[in-house]
């Protein structure tokens, strides 16, 4: 475990220690401790995830002295490890809506017919930089296989999962974990392997198999991102119709550019029978540099799907590799993980032109 010191600089006081558990994503348990109990844990505690000031200043297009001052001018907490300054995301909100930042509500869903494009990494990783950014983030897990929700070390056979709630077992608040104070997650376990079975035998509206259970919790969230599984599917066409933004992430192989091009022609089909209004935007992943096939392949999505693709496109890294195997960050160190994921989720949220 690292040290860390949370300063306060409204005072100029050092007045928290605090510890970084290597737990899941690095996941800041800032524990407070009471000079009158004899350094025994205090009981108000907050869980967040912690954005370097410098990565806030460079997004937000200022120095990082100038945003030190701006911090230090309007009383917000920094907080200190290896001689490296954070802010939570809650003082990072504060920050970027004082600055005039509108947060926008969105339901974003990551799809794609052919499996291993790095689908639930680039969910993960999308959410995590839009909450360091201050974005009240929810996950939806919907992959009966649950690696978004592993990720997050969530591994509960008996959780309550969308099933639960399309049945009408439980309503959704009692689904959600919370991981953070601004970010949840809906987990998956294999009771969801149902949910194909149950919209389409149950007489349900599959077009709102989503959105429909969603709608009570909207309002407490900007981003609602939803995890699939690599199918065509009930559930898959319900979460199209509950997204404003449907994002396919595609990797440099032929497999996967045919695994594409279906999944466009099914959600075309989608819009036209259930007349959703959502915007596939592609992303390219895994991209190598010193690869042909790389350099190919994203030609020709270029030439076919120039105005769907992102601006960004994912380097091939071994941060990516490990992200969900080791449940490390990839925004603590510099790489081109980083770099990349901080850009499309930037993309996203409305942070670029």
């Amino acid at each position: 475990m690292s040290s860390l010191t949370i300063r306060n600089n409204e005072n100029n006081q050092h007045k928290l220690i605090a510890y970084l558990p290597s737990w899941v994503y690095r996941l800041v348990a800032v524990e407070a401790f009471c000079s009158t109990n004899g350094g025994k844990m205090a009981e108000s505690t907050t869980n967040d995830f912690l954005i370097l000031l410098s990565d806030l200043a460079a997004a937000i297009g200022i120095t990082n002295q100038a945003l030190h001052k701006y911090v230090k001018s309007n009383g917000f907490e920094t907080l200190l490890s290896t001689n490296r300054a954070y802010v939570t995301a809650e003082t990072a909100r504060r920050v970027m809506t004082e600055r005039g930042f509108q947060y926008k509500q969105q339901v974003v869903s990551l799809q794609m017919l052919k499996g291993g494009v790095a689908k639930t990494t680039t969910a993960m990783n999308i959410g995590l930089r839009a909450n360091m950014y201050g974005t009240r983030v929810l996950l939806v897990d919907l992959d009966q296989q649950a690696n978004l929700s592993f990720a997050f070390g969530i591994e509960d056979p008996n959780a309550l999962v969308w099933v639960d709630v399309i049945e009408g077992k439980t309503p959704i608040e009692n689904t959600i974990r919370k991981v953070s104070p601004t970010l949840h997650i809906i987990p998956s376990n294999l009771n969801n392997s149902m949910l194909d079975r149950i919209l389409l035998n149950g007489k349900r509206n599959v077009a709102t198999g989503v959105s429909q259970y969603l709608s009570p919790i909207r309002d407490r969230y900007d981003l609602i991102i939803l995890d699939t599984a690599p199918n065509l599917s009930a559930i898959n066409t319900a979460a199209s119709c509950a997204s404003e933004t449907v994002i396919l992430p595609v990797n440099p192989d032929k497999f996967s550019f045919a695994g594409l091009t279906k999944t466009l022609d099914d959600l075309g089909k989608i819009k036209s029978e259930f007349g959703g209004s959502f915007e596939p935007k592609i992303l390219f992943t895994k991209f190598d540099g010193r690869e042909t096939s790389s350099h190919e392949l994203l030609k020709m999505c270029m030439v076919n799907f120039g105005s769907q693709m992102m601006k960004t496109f994912i380097r091939t890294s071994t941060e990516v590799k490990n992200t969900i195997r080791t449940g490390k960050t990839i925004f603590e160190h510099k790489s081109n993980a980083k770099d990349d994921y901080d850009l499309v989720t930037r993309e996203l949220i409305g942070m670029t032109s």
